[in-house]
C-alpha cells in the first residue's frame, strides 16, 4: 500500500482480512508512538496516512476526531489515541511485553509519561515561534534528565514508557540545529546521551526522520496543505 498521504476525493483502501491498519501521520508524534510500538513488538500491519489539514471525508466515519493514530480491525471496528492504541498493542500481542510486569515499577514509568505533558505544551510553543518558551521546555526537560538511574526510561532496555515519550525527543535536535533550542552537553549530559542509544534501536531506525526532512516539513506547514509526502520514498 502507498504511503502516500490522502486527502479530499481519494477512495478509502480496502482492508485487508486479517490485517491492521494504522491510520498514520509521518510527522505527527502521537502517531509516531503507535509505530514505534508495532515495530518494536514486530506485528504484522499496514499504514494509511491522513492529510491532517484537509482529511478525507471517509476518514471522519472511520474517527469523528479525524486525529491520528487510529488502528482499526479488518471487521471495521477501530480504536482512536495514541496511548490507547499503544496500550492495546502491548496487552494484545503479549509477546515481548514492553510495559513492566512489577506494579510499582508501571506505575513509575505511568507517572513519567503522564507527566510528559510538561514537555509538550512548551515544545509545540518554541516550534511555532515562541522564543520565550524555550526554557519552559528546557527547565521540562530537566525532570527527566534526572530520571536516567540505567541506559533508558525504561531500565536498561527500551520499554513503554520510552517509546511515548521518544518522539518529541527524537524532534529535539531540529529545534537545537534549526530553532537554536540551548540544548547542550553541560545541563543535558544523560537526555543527549540517551538520544544517540535511542538512535540505533530498530523501532527507531524503523520510524526516524532528518531534521532535513523535519525542516522542509515544518517550513511547509504554514500553509493550507503542508508537504506532508516530504521524505517518503514509497
Amino acid at each position: 500500500m502507498s504511503l502516500k498521504h490522502l486527502g479530499p476525493g481519494t477512495q478509502l483502501p480496502p482492508l485487508q482480512p486479517g490485517k491492521l491498519r494504522l491510520y498514520s501521520m509521518v510527522f505527527c508524534p502521537f502517531a509516531q508512538r503507535s509505530r514505534l510500538v508495532l515495530a518494536a513488538k514486530n506485528i504484522p500491519y499496514e499504514v494509511v496516512n491522513i492529510k491532517l489539514k484537509v482529511k478525507p471525508e471517509w476518514y471522519l466515519g472511520i474517527n469523528p476526531s479525524g486525529m491520528v493514530p487510529c488502528l482499526q480491525f479488518d471487521d471495521g471496528r477501530a480504536i482512536p489515541e495514541s496511548l490507547i492504541v499503544s496500550e492495546y498493542l502491548d496487552n494484545a500481542y503479549p509477546e515481548n511485553k514492553l510495559k513492566p510486569s512489577d506494579p510499582y515499577i508501571n506505575a513509575v514509568h505511568s507517572v513519567m509519561i503522564d507527566s510528559f505533558g510538561k514537555v509538550i505544551t512548551p515544545f509545540y510553543k518554541f516550534l511555532f515561534g515562541d522564543q520565550s518558551a524555550g526554557e519552559d521546555l528546557l527547565k521540562s526537560l530537566e525532570y527527566y534528565e534526572k530520571k536516567f538511574e540505567n541506559n533508558y526510561l525504561g531500565g536498561d532496555k527500551p520499554a513503554f514508557v520510552d517509546y511515548m515519550v521518544w518522539p518529541w525527543i527524537e524532534r529535539l535536535e531540529f529545534l537545537k540545529q534549526k530553532k537554536n533550542l540551548d540544548l547542550n552537553e553541560t545541563r543535558f549530559p544523560k537526555l543527549l546521551a540517551y538520544i544517540e542509544r535511542m538512535k540505533q534501536v530498530p523501532a527507531v531506525k524503523e520510524t526516524i526522520l532528518s531534521v532535513e526532512v523535519y525542516d522542509k516539513f515544518f517550513k511547509s506547514y504554514s500553509g493550507d496543505e503542508p508537504d506532508y509526502d516530504c521524505g517518503i520514498n514509497a
